[in-house]
C-alpha cells in the first residue's frame, strides 16, 4: 500500500470534514507532516487531479473545499 505525505492542516481538514484517520494508520514525521497509507486507486485518482506545482496536500484541500461547497457547507 503506497503512502502519501500530507501537512497537519490537510490532516485536520480531512478529520474534521470527512472521517478520522486511524491513529495506527498515520505517522508523524520530523518535519511536522504526516505519512498516511492510501490504496493504489486513491493515489492514482489524486495524481490525476493534482495540478502542476500542487502538492498532494494542496490537492486534497482543494477537493475537500469544493466538495463541501457543492454540498452547501452542511
Amino acid at each position: 500500500m503506497p503512502n502519501i505525505e500530507i501537512t497537519d492542516e490537510c490532516r485536520a481538514l480531512i478529520e474534521s470534514s470527512v472521517e478520522p484517520i486511524p491513529e495506527d494508520a498515520r505517522q508523524l514525521l520530523p518535519n511536522g507532516n504526516w505519512r498516511v497509507p492510501v490504496d493504489a486507486k486513491t493515489l492514482h485518482w489524486l495524481e490525476n487531479l493534482q495540478r502542476n506545482g500542487e502538492t498532494i496536500s494542496d490537492c486534497i484541500i482543494r477537493i475537500v473545499i469544493i466538495s463541501l461547497h457543492k454540498r452547501g457547507l452542511q
